[in-house]
């Protein structure tokens, strides 16, 4: 008499109990990754902005220990081409640097890198384009005379304490479309600091040194934006538009 094997199979609440445990693990393992995926960008933003702390300390060195102007122009034109970026673009060599990974502004053209304004400035169309990941403090790169639009860069021994000045940050977007965060609240559309490494932002300062920080912990208890060796909001002409970036900062 043939005899039939019994055939065995999972039951419906072993079934139930796999889709559990996968489900379980599911939830703990992809946030762990999510985060690490964001460290890794968040580190190769910090390299970008390394690179550029380097290209910044190779112009002042080259321009009497000043930094570059944030933008420039002649007899009350802005030249909205000519920015810190393009006057630094020489050292770095390259424009993938001014994008981090994680924002989404790392796609938009900055208004530097327009046909329109590349035009006004007589620059050539196939100049070097530039996007809106990172903007420099307003407040380290300002001090023309109207009627001329030349800002000149702050020099070193304008600014106390370097080490502790924040000189170039990530902004998340709006009005920092020449690439600098000297931005007033009247104006509109600010230009907030990126918070998009874990709530974190990474900032570069006068010394070259970058790191990753809280936006709120640059403005309090010390202002890291004013270039006071007080941390104090500034009263410096040539340093005083931080006074409106830091209130900027104080909402985000």
């Amino acid at each position: 008499m043939q005899s039939f094997k019994s055939r065995k199979a999972f039951t419906l609440i072993e079934l139930l109990v796999v889709i559990a445990i996968i489900a379980i693990l599911a939830a703990i393992l992809f946030p762990v990754f999510a985060r690490a995926r964001e460290n890794a960008r968040k580190a190769s933003c910090m390299s970008n902005m390394k690179q550029i702390g380097l290209g910044i300390m190779q112009y002042t060195q080259d321009y009497d220990e000043r930094f570059p102007q944030r933008y420039y122009g002649d007899a009350g034109v802005r030249q909205q081409a000519n920015t810190w970026r393009r006057n630094i673009f020489p050292y770095v060599k390259s424009t993938q640097l001014f994008s981090c990974p994680s924002n989404t502004n790392n796609t938009i053209v900055a208004d530097d890198s327009t046909p329109a304004n590349l035009a006004a400035a007589g620059l050539p169309a196939d100049s070097p384009i530039f996007y809106r990941s990172y903007a420099i403090n307003g407040a380290n790169t300002f001090g023309g005379t109207p009627p001329s639009e030349y800002i000149v860069g702050a020099s070193l021994s304008q600014i106390p304490m370097t080490s502790e000045t924040i000189l170039v940050a990530e902004h998340s977007q709006g009005r920092a479309y020449t690439g600098d965060m000297a931005n007033d609240t009247s104006w509109g559309d600010p230009a907030y600091v990126f918070k998009g490494h874990l709530n974190f932002c990474n900032f570069l300062f006068c010394d070259g040194h970058v790191k990753a920080m809280k936006p709120l912990a640059t403005a309090t208890p010390k202002n890291l934006w004013s270039g006071e060796d007080d941390g104090a909001i500034t009263t410096n002409p040539a340093l005083l538009r931080i006074n409106y970036w830091q209130g900027l900062v104080d909402k985000s």
